[in-house]
């Protein structure tokens, strides 16, 4: 029961902020939809009335609700939200915006101010958001276009190296976590988007060794301490993308040069030396772990599952490859990744990312095969699927081998057996076979019952929302529900966590497929997301048994700061509003001679663009 209590009490302050992220997004949807039908100074009071229905609402729970600082403080963060948005509102209602940075750097100020004054991380989040946008516009406004040399290019982006350097540094020395794992993110990016071959040449191929240079240097300032974690995590991430960059990069570079079967050598052989150093790296930054620490498993978990991923990825394209030069036939590619997941499976003493590493490889290498080759090839691999499952005891390799004889199923039935016009069946046959398999009164199927209750409802979920009959839509959807309840009514009372969680998830998805098939046109996004925030908004405060504590969220000298900050926004705001109108009240109509160009982009389709003689 206590622990029921703690978790509640935990979830509250969550269903606050989601409570306020809907409320949002039904005005926003609100002023969408309703745009057209406004009146110029009609739209600059609704903008202006967000900012501050947020401020005021903020205060007043910060007044009234003071056990749940929380929830005042994303109020707040709302507000300042509000702000940038009432910002471009006004210049899109004007037509006065000029370059994209503006915006954002205006935005930018009251955030960093309520940064400083309330000490709240989100608005030092918020803050260095608005900064790069601002950085990155100035650099490459949205309606100039600017011929820059490749060198000017590269200093902008080597620019946003540097910001984020500095802003990592601050974030340090400030304890401001997030911002940490974000600037570091982003230098990271920047590094690798620079080294791409002939991005910034001569530059791009220096700047593999800066980027090498930003590892090691990571690797002693970071990953060799153990308050490091997420920043080490990060590191081993990024250095997985870097490591996929320099593969898709060498397959351009070295197969015209050194013929493929050498590049695909010089592949396998790369990723082994990643798996490799990965392996190394993972031993040596949890070394230091006692045998019963959660943390540091769950830390070296996350390691070698980012060192599997990835090498597993270069492996099965790497030695795919090869193998299919070397024997021009899929059959021999069916062989060596049976080879690979047999090695896995029966090699128990290899070290578990070098296993999991082959185990991933061979499936990903069948996967690639498997719609090609015939129904006996199919066959075989459910058997292999079914093989697997038996003898390996891993959770994380029953569930991929579970999947994997999922998958042939569905490729003998759809593709190799040509019933693609009857895949809804196929698909609930399936959904029906998984939820019979957990009711076989055999120790060994019952401990897959997880997994079959996840692909269940997971193969049903589709079968019951496409189509075009309704009356069959109908049938499926009423198994789905009966089959949500009773699943549902079992775990109810029973030891079963995950399998509970696992039905809520689909049983809510299933209304939300609802939703959308019949409710979404009749009523208005606007009206569902404003009474879904309040409804969950009510929930809570409900289930919010906490008292008082008697302690305002701010002091009254905080108050007035943040109030002042309020007051400078809304003469902004106002200011604009007032000498647009008056421009337009007052200001001289002026001609000018246009010239239209007809461009057509990917993303917008065919459009017309004004040219001003003037403005040259």
């Amino acid at each position: 029961m206590e622990s029921t209590v703690i978790m509640l009490s935990k979830l509250i302050p969550l269903g606050y902020l989601s409570a306020i992220i809907f409320v949002i997004s039904g005005i926003l949807y609100f002023f969408a939809s309703n745009w057209s039908g406004f009146e110029r100074l009609e739209k600059v009071g609704l903008a202006i009335g967000m900012m501050i229905l947020f401020y005021g609402a903020s205060f007043l729970s910060g007044k009234i609700l003071s056990n749940r600082e929380a929830l005042p403080k994303w109020l707040l963060v709302g507000g300042a939200i509000s702000f940038g948005a009432a910002a471009a509102l006004i210049g899109q209602i004007y037509n006065s915006h000029a370059d994209s940075y503006l915006l954002y750097f205006i935005w930018m100020l009251p955030s960093i101010a309520l940064a400083v004054i309330t000490r709240y991380q989100p608005f030092a989040i918020l803050s260095y958001g608005l900064l790069l946008l601002s950085y990155w516009f100035y650099m490459f406004p949205a309606s100039v276009t600017i011929n820059r040399s490749d060198f000017e290019e590269w200093l902008i982006y080597f620019g946003m190296v540097i910001l984020n350097a500095i802003v990592l540094g601050l974030a340090y020395f400030l304890k401001l976590k997030p911002l940490q794992y974000a600037a570091f993110t982003v230098i990271h990016l920047f590094l690798i988007i620079m080294s791409f071959y002939e991005v910034f040449k001569p530059y791009s191929s220096w700047m593999n060794i800066v980027y090498l240079f930003v590892i090691i240097l990571s690797y002693f300032l970071f990953m060799k301490k153990d308050s490091h974690h997420t920043l080490t995590i990060i590191a081993f991430v990024m250095l997985g993308v870097f490591a996929l960059s320099k593969y898709a990069e060498l397959s351009i570079r070295l197969a015209d040069k050194i013929g493929p079967y050498s590049f695909y050598l010089f592949s396998i052989l790369g990723t082994l030396l990643f798996l490799g150093g990965g392996i190394y790296f993972a031993v040596r930054v949890t070394r230091k772990a006692p045998d019963d620490s959660l943390m540091y498993k769950v830390f070296k978990n996350i390691l070698i599952v980012i060192i599997t991923f990835t090498s597993s990825l270069l492996l099965s394209f790497s030695l795919g490859g090869l193998l299919f030069l070397i024997f021009q036939s899929e059959y021999s590619l069916a062989v060596f990744s049976l080879l690979f997941i047999g090695t896995a499976v029966f090699w128990k003493k290899l070290y578990t990312a070098a296993r999991y590493t082959l185990f991933i490889t061979g499936i990903l290498i069948a996967l690639g095969v498997l719609f090609m080759l015939n129904a006996g090839t199919a066959i075989l691999f459910i058997a292999v699927g079914f093989v697997m499952i038996l003898i390996e005891r891993e959770k994380f390799l029953q569930f991929l081998a579970y999947s994997f004889m999922l998958a042939s199923f569905i490729s003998l039935f759809s593709v190799h057996l040509q019933w693609m016009e009857n895949f809804r069946l196929v698909l609930a046959l399936l959904s029906i076979a998984q939820f019979l398999l957990m009711m076989v009164p055999i120790k060994r199927v019952r401990q897959l019952s997880s997994f079959c209750l996840f692909y269940g409802f997971l193969l049903l979920y589709p079968a019951a929302f496409w189509g075009t009959d309704w009356q069959e839509t109908l049938v499926y959807q009423i198994l789905y529900f009966g089959l949500s309840a009773a699943m549902l009514a079992f775990y109810h009372k029973r030891d079963g966590l995950v399998k509970r969680n696992i039905t809520w998830v689909f049983f809510i998805l299933f209304f939300i497929g609802l939703y959308y098939d019949f409710a979404w046109k009749l009523l208005h996004k606007s009206l569902t997301f404003l009474l879904l925030g309040l409804l969950i908004f009510a929930a809570v405060r409900y289930f919010d048994k906490e008292k008082p504590a008697g302690v305002n969220v701010f002091t009254n000298r905080t108050w007035a700061l943040i109030a002042a900050v309020f007051t400078l926004q809304l003469a902004f705001t106002g200011s604009q509003s007032f000498l647009n109108e008056k421009a337009l009240d007052e200001g001289k109509v002026v001609v000018l001679e246009l010239e239209p160009l007809d461009p057509r982009s990917m993303l917008q389709g065919d459009y017309v663009q004004l040219r001003y003689e003037a403005g040259r």
